[in-house]
């Protein structure tokens, strides 16, 4: 498709005259585990039958089968985090670590970034176990910070053990589970999240990656921010949720005093939690430059705003396209929405809108091909291209924004599903 054309070349050179690209500050070892229907049984639950019925977070074991049933039988990204000591045990006890690999928003983006020559990318990642530092690849673009300087993450680990863990469930389409006798077959392949991360729900920012960011503000172009997702609401401590995000904002500012020119973009992810979520739309939506979000975290924005969230779960391109334009009322100028099968993107203001649109052909080619393979590699991309769309190109103007409704390439029996999205977000940020 002529979309695609010259985009592989383009992307390689435009990465390659690139500058340092900072990642925070959601790092974590995933568990992956592959769902068995038939082990699972018969359950005797309720299933929630719209976003809204879900709990806010898993304090019993019947809100990890809700989440997970829910998961499947729509066939959607779903996300929640697991508040009970006691709940993080039995699942452990139940389905094990399942096997160990690289997680979090801020990681995946990593990942997704350092098959290409980007001459830094500068990724948070607390605490830095021995157990996570080895999960990175040995890549030479690839950093933290270290108490000696920027480092790779095996040569700057602190010690041992394991403080957080994401269990990943995926399931495939047409599998089936039965509920009070019923069965639901999975319509579509994708992976329920039950996340424990106690280590970093308070999103601090800290040293030394926090003083080496500041202090070397010039040499960053990119800055992209995530998770959110696992903070929560009120702390032990009397915290709330606000004070935290006004603190991670101070750092924010103080990085734009240093260099005005660096760019950010907040990956919204799966945010449960509705004050969460609300404070960081809120506080959050206004101070950066992009934002990116699926259907499923853009549903909620909607319903947070008094829309129904069933008009984007369809993908009603017209009510998403609305929903978007009232979010861009404000500062932000790019919104980056993606589902399976197209991207819509937003922009206002002072963008290339060629180079955007090559960008987004890049991230859906590294996309569809770290879906078929499990890992990104330049030199199947090629496979790639043979991929029939199943939507048309559109561009429109609406309010002021021009729209880009970019249609992308789908695997069929994709190998893997977690991490697709920030790989999306991270490619097509910052190549545009």
């Amino acid at each position: 498709m002529k979309i695609y054309d010259g985009v592989i070349d383009w992307g390689i050179k435009r990465a390659r005259d690139s500058k340092m690209i900072g990642l925070g500050f959601h790092s974590v070892i995933d568990g992956l585990v592959k769902i068995d229907p038939k082990k699972i049984g018969n359950l005797d639950l309720a299933i929630p039958q719209k976003f809204s019925d879900l709990p806010d977070s898993i304090k019993f074991i019947d809100d990890f089968w809700k989440g997970l049933i829910f998961s499947f039988s729509n066939g959607s990204a779903l996300q929640l985090m697991i508040d009970s000591k006691e709940v993080y045990e039995w699942i452990m006890k139940t389905f094990g670590t399942g096997t160990l690999r690289l997680g979090g928003t801020s990681a995946n983006m990593a990942k997704g970034l350092i098959p290409f020559p980007f001459e830094k990318i500068l990724v948070y990642v607390y605490p830095l176990k021995k157990e996570i530092a080895n999960l990175f690849s040995n890549s030479k673009n690839l950093f933290v910070v270290g108490n000696n300087g920027l480092d790779h993450p095996i040569n700057a680990y602190d010690g041992e053990g394991i403080d957080a863990i994401h269990w990943i469930f995926e399931f495939s389409q047409g599998q089936s589970i039965t509920v009070k006798g019923q069965t639901y077959a999975c319509p579509r392949s994708n992976r329920f999240i039950a996340s424990w991360n106690p280590a970093n729900s308070k999103l601090e920012v800290r040293d030394p990656f926090r003083s080496y960011v500041i202090d070397h503000a010039k040499d960053i172009s990119h800055f992209l921010v995530s998770g959110f997702h696992i903070m929560q609401e009120v702390y032990p401590d009397g915290e709330t949720v606000e004070d935290r995000i006004d603190e991670l904002l101070k750092f924010i500012q103080t990085v734009k005093d240093k260099n005005s020119e660096i760019r950010f973009h907040l990956e919204f992810a799966s945010i449960r939690r509705d004050r969460v979520r609300r404070a960081v739309e809120e506080k959050l939506f206004s101070m950066f430059d992009s934002l990116g979000l699926n259907e499923v975290e853009l549903s909620w924005v909607a319903r947070d705003m008094g829309y129904d969230e069933k008009d984007i779960l369809n993908l009603d391109v017209e009510r998403i396209s609305q929903i978007i334009s009232e979010i861009m009322r404000g500062d932000l100028s790019r919104v980056h929405f993606h589902t399976l099968g197209f991207y819509l993107l937003a922009l206002k203001g002072d963008y290339d809108l060629e180079s955007q649109k090559k960008a987004l052909a890049f991230a859906s080619l590294a996309a569809a091909q770290r879906a078929m393979d499990g890992e990104i590699n330049l030199e199947r991309f090629k496979y790639v291209l043979d991929i029939p769309e199943k939507y048309d190109y559109k561009e429109w103007e609406r309010d002021g924004i021009h729209f880009i409704l970019f249609p992308t390439k789908v695997v069929p029996s994709p190998k893997i599903t977690v991490g697709l999205g920030d790989t999306i977000s991270s490619l097509a940020f910052v190549l545009g």
